[in-house]
Protein backbone atom coordinates (compact mmCIF):
# COMPACT_ATOMS: atom_id res chain seq x y z
CA UNK A 1 0.00 0.00 0.00
CA UNK A 2 1.61 3.10 -1.20
CA UNK A 3 1.30 6.20 1.11
CA UNK A 4 0.88 9.68 -0.11
CA UNK A 5 3.23 12.10 0.37
CA UNK A 6 1.33 14.88 2.48
CA UNK A 7 3.85 17.59 3.17
CA UNK A 8 3.46 19.63 -0.23
CA UNK A 9 -0.22 19.68 0.91
CA UNK A 10 0.82 21.78 4.41
CA UNK A 11 0.10 25.07 4.39
CA UNK A 12 0.37 27.56 7.14
CA UNK A 13 -1.65 29.92 8.33
CA UNK A 14 -0.29 33.53 7.20
CA UNK A 15 0.27 34.68 10.87
CA UNK A 16 2.05 31.34 11.33
CA UNK A 17 4.47 31.91 8.18
CA UNK A 18 5.36 35.30 9.64
CA UNK A 19 6.39 33.67 12.62
CA UNK A 20 7.53 31.08 11.29
CA UNK A 21 10.08 33.29 8.89
CA UNK A 22 11.26 35.61 11.96
CA UNK A 23 11.95 32.34 13.82
CA UNK A 24 14.26 31.07 11.46
CA UNK A 25 16.26 34.45 10.50
CA UNK A 26 16.54 34.72 14.15
CA UNK A 27 18.54 30.91 14.21
CA UNK A 28 20.72 31.85 11.45
CA UNK A 29 21.38 35.50 13.30
CA UNK A 30 22.22 33.73 16.55
CA UNK A 31 24.07 30.54 14.70
CA UNK A 32 26.33 33.73 12.52
CA UNK A 33 27.18 35.64 15.65
CA UNK A 34 28.26 31.89 17.50
CA UNK A 35 30.69 30.91 14.94
CA UNK A 36 32.00 35.10 15.02
CA UNK A 37 31.82 34.79 18.93
CA UNK A 38 34.22 31.22 18.64
CA UNK A 39 36.21 32.83 16.01
CA UNK A 40 37.24 36.02 17.45
CA UNK A 41 38.23 33.63 20.36
CA UNK A 42 40.35 31.27 18.81
CA UNK A 43 41.79 34.43 16.78
CA UNK A 44 41.95 37.08 19.98
CA UNK A 45 42.12 34.58 22.91
CA UNK A 46 41.82 36.06 26.53
CA UNK A 47 43.11 34.41 29.79
CA UNK A 48 41.30 35.31 32.83
CA UNK A 49 43.39 35.59 36.05
CA UNK A 50 41.96 36.05 39.51
CA UNK A 51 42.88 36.46 42.82
CA UNK A 52 41.23 37.14 46.31
CA UNK A 53 42.33 38.49 48.79
CA UNK A 54 40.16 36.66 51.49
CA UNK A 55 41.09 33.47 50.65
CA UNK A 56 44.76 33.66 49.47
CA UNK A 57 45.67 30.49 49.49
CA UNK A 58 42.57 28.93 48.03
CA UNK A 59 42.95 26.42 44.38
CA UNK A 60 40.63 28.06 42.75
CA UNK A 61 43.27 31.43 42.70
CA UNK A 62 45.02 31.74 39.31
CA UNK A 63 46.86 34.75 40.08
CA UNK A 64 50.14 33.34 42.62
CA UNK A 65 52.24 34.56 45.16
CA UNK A 66 50.53 37.53 46.16
CA UNK A 67 53.34 39.39 48.39
CA UNK A 68 54.57 42.56 49.45
CA UNK A 69 57.36 43.86 47.77
CA UNK A 70 59.31 45.34 50.99
CA UNK A 71 58.88 42.26 53.34
CA UNK A 72 58.14 39.04 50.18
CA UNK A 73 54.86 38.00 53.12
CA UNK A 74 51.21 38.41 52.49
CA UNK A 75 49.76 41.67 53.79
CA UNK A 76 48.76 41.18 57.51
CA UNK A 77 45.45 41.87 57.43
CA UNK A 78 45.19 42.37 53.95
CA UNK A 79 45.82 45.38 54.48
CA UNK A 80 48.50 46.86 51.94
CA UNK A 81 49.44 50.27 52.59
CA UNK A 82 49.71 53.71 50.85
CA UNK A 83 53.57 53.42 50.64
CA UNK A 84 53.86 49.42 50.49
CA UNK A 85 54.20 47.66 47.00
CA UNK A 86 51.59 44.57 46.11
CA UNK A 87 53.02 42.09 43.93
CA UNK A 88 51.72 38.90 41.98
CA UNK A 89 52.28 36.27 39.67
CA UNK A 90 50.58 34.96 36.86
CA UNK A 91 51.54 32.65 33.89
CA UNK A 92 49.44 33.52 30.79
CA UNK A 93 51.03 31.54 27.90
CA UNK A 94 50.70 32.80 24.48
CA UNK A 95 51.15 35.96 22.95
CA UNK A 96 48.75 38.63 24.35
CA UNK A 97 48.22 42.40 23.07
CA UNK A 98 47.36 43.72 26.34
CA UNK A 99 45.95 43.30 30.15
CA UNK A 100 43.28 44.81 31.50
CA UNK A 101 43.03 44.63 35.14
CA UNK A 102 40.29 45.49 37.55
CA UNK A 103 40.49 45.77 41.33
CA UNK A 104 37.42 45.78 43.46
CA UNK A 105 38.23 46.88 46.95
CA UNK A 106 36.68 46.53 50.22
CA UNK A 107 33.63 49.25 50.51
CA UNK A 108 34.96 50.40 53.70
CA UNK A 109 38.48 50.83 52.19
CA UNK A 110 40.58 54.03 51.01
CA UNK A 111 40.49 55.16 47.22
CA UNK A 112 42.90 53.72 45.05
CA UNK A 113 42.17 55.73 42.16
CA UNK A 114 44.93 57.19 40.02
CA UNK A 115 47.42 54.06 41.64
CA UNK A 116 49.79 52.41 39.13
CA UNK A 117 49.64 49.52 38.12
CA UNK A 118 53.32 47.87 36.37
CA UNK A 119 53.85 44.31 34.48
CA UNK A 120 57.06 42.94 34.11
CA UNK A 121 58.25 39.81 32.05
CA UNK A 122 60.59 37.14 33.43
CA UNK A 123 61.03 33.39 35.20
CA UNK A 124 59.89 34.20 38.58
CA UNK A 125 63.21 33.22 40.42
CA UNK A 126 64.80 35.51 37.73
CA UNK A 127 63.00 38.42 39.79
CA UNK A 128 63.84 37.65 42.88
CA UNK A 129 66.33 39.97 44.92
CA UNK A 130 70.10 39.59 44.48
CA UNK A 131 72.05 38.11 47.44
CA UNK A 132 75.47 37.47 48.54
CA UNK A 133 77.94 36.30 46.21
CA UNK A 134 78.38 32.40 46.10
CA UNK A 135 81.52 31.21 47.52
CA UNK A 136 82.89 27.32 46.98
CA UNK A 137 80.49 24.32 47.44
CA UNK A 138 80.90 21.96 50.68
CA UNK A 139 83.20 19.15 49.23
CA UNK A 140 85.68 21.38 47.83
CA UNK A 141 89.08 21.12 47.28
CA UNK A 142 91.75 23.91 46.78
CA UNK A 143 95.36 24.66 47.00
CA UNK A 144 97.20 28.04 46.20
CA UNK A 145 100.24 28.91 44.63
CA UNK A 146 101.73 29.32 47.94
CA UNK A 147 101.76 25.78 49.08
CA UNK A 148 98.39 26.07 51.16
CA UNK A 149 95.57 23.20 50.71
CA UNK A 150 92.16 23.62 51.76
CA UNK A 151 88.87 22.41 52.13
CA UNK A 152 85.65 23.72 52.47
CA UNK A 153 83.50 22.18 55.38
CA UNK A 154 79.98 23.47 56.21
CA UNK A 155 80.24 26.81 54.40
CA UNK A 156 83.53 27.17 55.82
CA UNK A 157 87.39 27.43 54.79
CA UNK A 158 89.57 24.69 56.42
CA UNK A 159 93.08 25.15 55.76
CA UNK A 160 95.37 21.80 56.38
CA UNK A 161 97.99 22.13 58.78
CA UNK A 162 100.70 20.85 55.76
CA UNK A 163 101.32 18.58 52.92
CA UNK A 164 101.96 16.10 55.21
CA UNK A 165 98.66 16.08 56.64
CA UNK A 166 96.70 15.63 53.46
CA UNK A 167 98.76 12.90 52.64
CA UNK A 168 98.55 10.89 55.53
CA UNK A 169 94.71 11.38 55.43
CA UNK A 170 94.65 10.18 51.85
CA UNK A 171 93.10 13.27 50.24
CA UNK A 172 94.35 12.94 46.20
CA UNK A 173 96.69 16.15 45.67
CA UNK A 174 95.87 15.90 41.58
CA UNK A 175 91.99 16.61 43.16
CA UNK A 176 92.89 20.50 44.51
CA UNK A 177 91.76 23.35 42.30
CA UNK A 178 94.79 25.70 42.01
CA UNK A 179 92.83 29.18 43.09
CA UNK A 180 94.20 32.31 43.97
CA UNK A 181 94.71 33.75 47.21
CA UNK A 182 92.31 36.73 46.24
CA UNK A 183 89.45 33.44 44.97
CA UNK A 184 89.40 31.79 48.48
CA UNK A 185 88.12 35.48 50.22
CA UNK A 186 84.19 34.04 49.39
CA UNK A 187 84.21 31.44 51.90
CA UNK A 188 84.94 32.50 55.97
CA UNK A 189 87.86 30.85 57.31
CA UNK A 190 87.32 27.92 59.82
CA UNK A 191 89.30 25.88 61.94
CA UNK A 192 92.93 24.36 60.56
CA UNK A 193 92.73 20.63 60.09
CA UNK A 194 96.13 18.66 61.89
CA UNK A 195 94.07 15.72 63.37
CA UNK A 196 94.90 13.22 60.34
CA UNK A 197 92.56 10.66 62.77
CA UNK A 198 89.59 12.84 62.16
CA UNK A 199 88.12 14.27 58.93
CA UNK A 200 86.24 17.41 58.74
CA UNK A 201 82.66 17.59 57.49
CA UNK A 202 82.10 17.09 53.78
CA UNK A 203 84.94 14.75 52.63
CA UNK A 204 84.33 11.89 50.39
CA UNK A 205 84.92 8.40 49.93
CA UNK A 206 84.89 5.61 48.23
CA UNK A 207 83.72 2.60 49.57
CA UNK A 208 83.48 -0.57 48.31
CA UNK A 209 82.56 1.03 44.76
CA UNK A 210 79.88 3.36 47.22
CA UNK A 211 79.94 7.04 47.37
CA UNK A 212 79.53 8.27 50.50
CA UNK A 213 80.05 11.82 51.70
CA UNK A 214 80.71 13.10 55.70
CA UNK A 215 78.06 14.82 57.07
CA UNK A 216 77.87 15.74 60.58
CA UNK A 217 80.33 13.36 61.51
CA UNK A 218 78.06 10.41 59.77
CA UNK A 219 78.62 9.07 56.58
CA UNK A 220 75.96 9.66 54.04
CA UNK A 221 75.97 7.32 51.59
CA UNK A 222 74.98 8.53 47.53
CA UNK A 223 71.95 7.21 46.40
CA UNK A 224 73.89 6.56 43.08
CA UNK A 225 77.24 6.35 41.83
CA UNK A 226 75.60 9.42 38.63
CA UNK A 227 74.41 10.94 41.61
CA UNK A 228 77.83 11.44 42.80
CA UNK A 229 79.06 12.05 39.35
CA UNK A 230 76.01 15.40 39.05
CA UNK A 231 78.43 17.56 41.90
CA UNK A 232 81.51 15.92 42.49
CA UNK A 233 84.74 13.76 40.20
CA UNK A 234 85.78 10.65 40.60
CA UNK A 235 89.02 11.68 41.67
CA UNK A 236 87.64 13.64 45.07
CA UNK A 237 86.76 10.61 46.76
CA UNK A 238 89.74 8.86 48.95
CA UNK A 239 89.59 5.17 48.56
CA UNK A 240 89.16 3.14 51.54
CA UNK A 241 88.50 -0.22 52.90
CA UNK A 242 84.96 -1.76 54.04
CA UNK A 243 86.67 -1.38 57.59
CA UNK A 244 86.37 2.19 57.53
CA UNK A 245 82.84 2.00 57.80
CA UNK A 246 83.18 1.13 61.26
CA UNK A 247 85.07 4.04 62.39
CA UNK A 248 81.68 6.58 61.50
CA UNK A 249 78.33 5.92 62.58
CA UNK A 250 76.25 5.45 58.83
CA UNK A 251 73.59 8.24 58.13
CA UNK A 252 69.80 7.11 57.45
CA UNK A 253 69.60 10.10 55.20
CA UNK A 254 71.11 9.59 51.66
CA UNK A 255 72.67 12.04 49.43
CA UNK A 256 71.71 12.99 46.32
CA UNK A 257 71.91 14.60 42.77
CA UNK A 258 72.55 18.38 42.63
CA UNK A 259 69.87 20.38 43.53
CA UNK A 260 68.24 21.51 40.61
CA UNK A 261 68.83 18.34 38.56
CA UNK A 262 66.12 17.05 35.67
CA UNK A 263 65.66 13.22 35.85
CA UNK A 264 63.15 10.14 34.40
CA UNK A 265 61.77 7.50 35.60
CA UNK A 266 59.07 5.27 33.91
CA UNK A 267 57.25 8.00 32.01
CA UNK A 268 57.78 11.30 34.40
CA UNK A 269 60.24 13.87 34.54
CA UNK A 270 61.53 15.49 37.71
CA UNK A 271 62.70 18.16 39.13
CA UNK A 272 64.88 17.14 42.43
CA UNK A 273 65.94 19.66 45.05
CA UNK A 274 66.35 19.60 48.75
CA UNK A 275 65.56 16.14 48.64
CA UNK A 276 62.13 16.87 47.15
CA UNK A 277 61.02 15.23 43.66
CA UNK A 278 58.51 17.42 41.49
CA UNK A 279 57.01 16.11 38.96
CA UNK A 280 57.16 18.34 36.00
CA UNK A 281 53.66 19.01 34.54
CA UNK A 282 53.84 18.17 31.00
CA UNK A 283 56.41 19.30 28.04
CA UNK A 284 54.71 23.19 27.86
CA UNK A 285 55.92 23.10 31.35
CA UNK A 286 59.01 22.00 30.48
CA UNK A 287 59.89 24.13 27.81
CA UNK A 288 58.51 27.24 28.80
CA UNK A 289 60.40 26.83 32.06
CA UNK A 290 63.58 26.78 30.16
CA UNK A 291 64.81 23.22 30.67
CA UNK A 292 66.74 21.27 28.01
CA UNK A 293 65.60 17.61 27.58
CA UNK A 294 69.26 17.01 26.79
CA UNK A 295 69.70 17.64 30.59
CA UNK A 296 67.67 15.01 31.88
CA UNK A 297 69.17 12.07 33.35
CA UNK A 298 67.39 8.61 33.46
CA UNK A 299 67.32 7.01 36.58
CA UNK A 300 66.40 3.97 38.60
CA UNK A 301 62.86 3.73 41.13
CA UNK A 302 65.74 2.91 44.24
CA UNK A 303 67.27 6.35 43.42
CA UNK A 304 63.78 8.26 42.93
CA UNK A 305 62.88 6.52 45.82
CA UNK A 306 65.42 8.85 48.26
CA UNK A 307 63.10 11.79 47.60
CA UNK A 308 59.86 12.83 48.91
CA UNK A 309 57.45 13.08 46.04
CA UNK A 310 55.79 16.42 46.01
CA UNK A 311 52.72 17.87 43.84
CA UNK A 312 53.19 18.92 40.39
CA UNK A 313 55.84 21.50 38.97
CA UNK A 314 53.36 23.95 37.02
CA UNK A 315 54.24 27.00 35.05
CA UNK A 316 52.95 28.89 38.37
CA UNK A 317 56.15 27.72 40.24
CA UNK A 318 59.13 29.34 39.98
CA UNK A 319 62.02 27.94 39.72
CA UNK A 320 63.73 26.24 43.19
CA UNK A 321 66.70 26.08 45.23
CA UNK A 322 69.85 25.01 42.65
CA UNK A 323 68.21 26.17 39.51
CA UNK A 324 71.58 28.49 37.99
CA UNK A 325 70.32 31.38 35.33
CA UNK A 326 72.77 32.65 33.17
CA UNK A 327 72.01 36.14 32.22
CA UNK A 328 73.07 36.08 28.05
CA UNK A 329 72.69 40.12 28.18
CA UNK A 330 75.36 40.40 31.04
CA UNK A 331 77.04 37.88 30.78
CA UNK A 332 76.54 36.88 34.57
CA UNK A 333 75.70 33.90 36.45
CA UNK A 334 73.42 33.19 39.39
CA UNK A 335 71.98 30.94 41.22
CA UNK A 336 68.94 30.33 42.96
CA UNK A 337 68.78 30.12 46.77
CA UNK A 338 65.86 30.43 49.48
CA UNK A 339 63.88 33.45 47.44
CA UNK A 340 67.09 35.36 45.85
CA UNK A 341 69.78 35.01 42.50
CA UNK A 342 72.96 34.83 44.13
CA UNK A 343 75.58 35.68 41.80
CA UNK A 344 78.68 33.82 40.93
CA UNK A 345 81.40 35.99 40.56
CA UNK A 346 84.46 34.14 40.73
CA UNK A 347 85.46 32.06 37.43
CA UNK A 348 86.87 29.39 40.00
CA UNK A 349 83.75 28.77 41.38
CA UNK A 350 81.92 28.94 38.62
CA UNK A 351 83.89 25.89 37.55
CA UNK A 352 82.61 23.67 40.47
CA UNK A 353 79.01 23.99 39.05
CA UNK A 354 80.10 23.59 35.73
CA UNK A 355 77.96 20.22 36.00
CA UNK A 356 75.13 21.54 35.99
CA UNK A 357 73.07 23.17 32.99
CA UNK A 358 72.04 26.40 33.22
CA UNK A 359 69.04 28.44 32.07
CA UNK A 360 69.55 31.31 29.89
CA UNK A 361 67.98 34.28 30.61
CA UNK A 362 68.13 37.68 29.46
CA UNK A 363 68.10 41.13 31.77
CA UNK A 364 67.50 43.66 28.91
CA UNK A 365 64.36 42.07 28.48
CA UNK A 366 63.54 41.31 31.81
CA UNK A 367 64.27 45.37 32.65
CA UNK A 368 61.50 46.28 30.35
CA UNK A 369 57.72 47.50 31.70
CA UNK A 370 54.88 48.77 31.26
CA UNK A 371 52.17 50.74 33.50
CA UNK A 372 48.50 52.23 34.01
CA UNK A 373 47.00 54.69 36.20
CA UNK A 374 43.90 52.77 37.81
CA UNK A 375 40.41 54.74 37.17
CA UNK A 376 37.35 54.12 39.07
CA UNK A 377 35.02 52.12 36.93
CA UNK A 378 31.51 54.03 35.86
CA UNK A 379 28.49 53.67 38.42
CA UNK A 380 31.04 52.06 40.91
CA UNK A 381 32.51 53.37 43.90
CA UNK A 382 34.91 50.82 44.62
CA UNK A 383 35.83 49.15 41.39
CA UNK A 384 39.17 50.54 39.56
CA UNK A 385 40.54 49.90 35.87
CA UNK A 386 42.57 50.05 33.52
CA UNK A 387 44.65 48.34 30.52
CA UNK A 388 48.32 47.91 29.84
CA UNK A 389 49.98 47.20 26.92
CA UNK A 390 51.91 44.13 26.56
CA UNK A 391 53.81 44.76 23.07
CA UNK A 392 56.98 45.76 24.74
CA UNK A 393 57.34 42.43 26.57
CA UNK A 394 56.26 39.88 24.12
Amino acid sequence: MRIPELTEEIKLPIKLQKKYNIARIALHVVFAVAVLFVSFRILFPTVPFDFNMNTPTAIKNTMTAARLEETGQFPTGRVVESNKTLLFNASPLGQFSKAEITITTDKNSSSIEDAQITTQKSYQAFLYPTGEPVGFADGTLLSTTDGNYYIVSNGLLRKFANTDTILKMGYPKSAFTNVSTEDLKLNKQGDDISDVSNYPDDTLFLIDNNFYQLKNQQLSEFVSAQAYLSQFETVSAIAKNVDFLTKYETSENQSGFADGTLVSSTDSVFLLTDGKAFPIENEVTFGVMGFDWNDVIKVGSDELSAYAKQKQFTDDNPHPNGIIFFDQATDETFIVSNGKKNPITNKPVLATFSKRKKITVDSSQAAKKDSCILKKKMWSSNEFTCEISLENLT
